[in-house]
């Protein structure tokens, strides 16, 4: 099949000064706190310091995310080596070491677990989150079947927003940048009685598009986004905590659908749509011809709105501690995407609303050490549902923008997946001598789904039909195993086998159709971490993953949205990342991830052959083909100077991020090219006037240009770019 590349608006720079140091890394350099070894992390639910943990761990703090511009879960690859951020349509989709999603199917759910304030987000459009009171992020790279269940077979996202204080704390920062982007942020905790704390965050946004239309002129729809997050912590007596927290967001962006056809491959650059039983002219329809301008209808938009909250309760029994969460959430998403990628007005997706609602509680219990051994235990439940309240394919007559869309036909779909999942897990830990520590843990999850439709194979249904094999279980037990030996109190080795799935999946448009299958991995991997001279910490990691019953989707619009099994496939590869915190005032990480990914067996492949005027369907052998999202170097490089000086202190960040070429869907036909991208940061803080910051910034100073969304289907090959260079000023001050 033909390859179709998607080239950077310049070339790609080597990471020069990564190389002349000789080994690339990961975190970015903290502005303002002391070079400390000691990162706690709860990767294996339990706060552990860092270096203890055996898994390749990137540990994000709040001050770095800021410095390196960080401001949602889209932009973790930056400061993450071995992931990637990319859209499918409107849906995040995290790829960590070449284990992501293909599709967005009603009820399929992302590879990589994500996990706010230790609650599942089990829809895949809850991936993307706006951070404006995050304290750390840990990105938990290789499956995570055994603590974190079901959807974790590329690894796990957590994400810990700030907990209430019972000292008066606060952040607030402004920032105006190009494209009118305005962004308000704010934290503020305190105590409300000796024994009771509260806090409040939130966060707005709201930024003018980043292209223009090439008929109409006009910019996209641009952003606006809105958070509000409260908690109440409450601690009775001493060793306990219990935590009440409420959220509610809004967010309405344009930039993932406004795009253009990629190779000016669509239907809509054709004579007619006799494809689409439709023989009408269609009108000549201009071109994108830089990444300034967009094609696709002027009105596309995604829009998120987002509520719910939760209880924690954290008891120290003596014996350990228990804790226990119980939340409910509720997402809502319209969005309206251009599937023919051109000016002219052909076909049309909405959904209007696409709907998840859920229950899920968590209760696990980790003991102290007892003697030589250690060990937690836990249960999970889930209930909930994902529902296309109107699932709508828009076949329209041919005109071009300002003049009205007129609809020739509607397809309309209501789908609904109801979701009820159990799970039981538990780890223990074994120190026979001082250096060595065995651990053998596992999860048993079961997992029953029921689906409904009323329209299958593009035939609507008298009413909504049940699938006849109702209702449909996946379970599986996912062990880990993992042995650590202490080379010096700062620095060990270790070697770990896991295992991890991804929940099977009903299509919902054709009922006869056997159940996907869960995708499965069992994953090896060796590793180094710890000080290596003064200042100086290494992490290193080699790992091998046997991939079994990948899932792949075909999208056809207004007939069929198919996932179906994708044989076997095999990844390995090497991570790297360090910091050296060469003196008080400068720091420097870095890091990189080498990765070969492949398909073992993938005949019979459902693929898409580009005609110029849209794609045909068509089976094809995979076998030996690199995995989409599987860059085979990806790589960053930051540093971070501060000054002191009689007037204040100065502060200088930068960074480098750098990325190989990767294929955007699974046959790799459409590929995107390498690129880098440069942030960076000046600040100032004034003396005498304790907690106030000022900043410039800028991200993407190079100006890349690279995708950040496609969708491809039988119409077209559409996609939109990722954003452009955006520079700003911020003032911040702290309390």
């Amino acid at each position: 099949m033909k390859s179709t590349t998607i080239p950077s608006r310049k070339s790609a720079l080597v990471m020069i000064t990564a190389l002349t140091l000789g080994i690339p890394g990961v975190a970015v350099a903290q502005a303002d706190e002391p070079a400390s070894p000691d990162i706690i992390v709860t990767a294996q639910r339990r706060s552990e310091n860092l270096t203890d943990v055996p898994m390749s761990i990137v540990a994000l703090s709040s001050q770095s995310l800021a410095q390196a511009g960080v401001t949602s879960t889209s932009e973790l690859a930056k400061v993450a080596p071995g992931v990637t951020m990319t859209f499918f349509g409107s849906f995040l989709q995290p790829s960590i070491r070449g284990i992501t999603s293909t599709g967005a199917n009603l009820g399929e759910n992302s590879n990589v677990a994500m996990y706010i304030d230790g609650v599942y987000q089990p829809q895949q459009i809850a991936t993307l989150i706006d951070l404006p009171d995050v304290q750390q992020i840990e990105i938990l790279k290789g499956p995570q079947g055994a603590l974190y269940g079901q959807n974790a077979t590329g690894g796990a996202i957590l994400v810990s927003s700030m907990a209430p204080s019972f000292d008066l704390t606060g952040k607030l920062s402004a920032s105006y940048g190009n494209f009118n982007d305005v962004q308000l942020r704010g934290y503020v905790s305190g105590p409300l009685s000796q024994t009771v704390a509260a806090s409040l965050s939130g966060s707005f946004q709201r930024r003018d598009g980043f292209r223009r239309h090439v008929v109409t002129g006009a910019r996209d729809k641009g952003l606006d986004a809105q958070v509000v997050r409260g908690k109440i912590l409450f601690e009775p007596a001493h060793g306990q905590r219990i935590t009440v927290s409420g959220y509610y967001s809004e967010r309405s962006d344009s930039a993932m659908y406004a795009g253009f056809a990629i190779a000016n491959n669509s239907i809509g650059y054709g004579a007619d749509l006799s494809a689409l039983g439709v023989p009408l002219p269609v009108p000549t329809s201009p071109r994108v011809t830089n990444p300034g301008q967009f094609s696709t209808s002027p009105d596309v938009f995604t829009a998120i709105q987002s509520y719910g909250g939760n209880i924690r309760g954290e008891f120290d029994l003596g014996a350990g501690t228990l804790t226990s969460t119980t939340s409910y959430f509720h997402n809502a998403i319209n969005y309206i995407a251009d599937v023919d990628g051109t000016a002219v007005n052909i076909g049309e997706s909405r959904a209007s609303p696409l709907t998840g609602k859920f229950v899920v509680h968590d209760t696990n219990f980790v003991s102290k050490a007892l003697g030589p051994i250690q060990f937690l235990a836990g249960v999970f439940y889930l209930d909930g549902n994902e529902t296309f309240g109107e699932n709508i394919f828009d076949l329209q007559f041919p005109n071009v923008p300002p003049a009205a869309k007129m609809s020739l036909f509607v397809s309309n779909q209501y789908a609904r997946v109801e979701k009820k999942i159990i799970a039981g897990y538990g780890e223990i830990t074994l120190k026979p001598i001082d250096q060595l520590t065995l651990t053998a843990g596992g999860r048993y999850t079961r997992e029953q789904q029921r689906t409904f439709s009323n329209l299958l194979n593009g035939v609507p249904q008298a009413s909504n039909v049940g699938y006849p094999r109702d209702p449909v279980t996946f379970s599986k037990f996912t062990p880990r195993v993992t042995a650590r030996y202490a080379l010096t109190p700062d620095a060990n080795v270790y070697a770990s086998w896991s295992q991890g799935f991804k929940s099977g999946v009903v299509n919902t448009t054709d009922f006869t159709l056997d159940p996907v299958k869960p995708e499965t991995i069992t994953a090896y991997e060796i590793g180094a971490k710890g000080k290596v001279a003064d200042g100086l910490r290494v992490n290193v990691a080699a790992f091998f993953y046997d991939y079994t019953n990948l899932q792949a989707v075909v999208f056809v619009p207004g007939r069929a949205y198919i996932t179906q099994n994708a044989a076997s496939a095999r990844v390995k590869g090497i991570d790297v990342d360090l910091r050296w915190q060469a003196t008080p005032a400068f720091a420097l990480t870095a890091g990189a991830a080498f990765l070969d990914a492949k398909y073992r067996d993938f005949r019979n492949a459902a693929a898409f052959l580009p005609t110029g005027t849209g794609n045909l369907q068509i089976t094809t052998d995979l076998s030996g083909k690199p995995l989409l999202r599987a860059p085979q170097f990806s790589g960053n490089v930051s540093a971070n100077y501060n000054m002191d000086i009689a007037a204040g202190r100065l502060g200088a960040f930068a960074s480098a991020y750098h990325t190989s070429s990767y294929g955007m869907e699974p046959s790799n036909r459409l590929r995107q090219n390498g690129y880098t991208t440069f942030d960076a940061e000046l600040s100032f803080a004034p003396t005498g006037m304790n907690g106030l910051r000022l900043a410039i910034w800028g991200k993407n100073l190079g100006d890349a240009a690279y995708l950040g969304s496609t969708l491809a289907s039988t119409l077209a090959d559409v996609g939109s770019y990722a954003p452009p260079r955006t520079f700003g000023v911020r003032a911040e001050y702290a309390f």
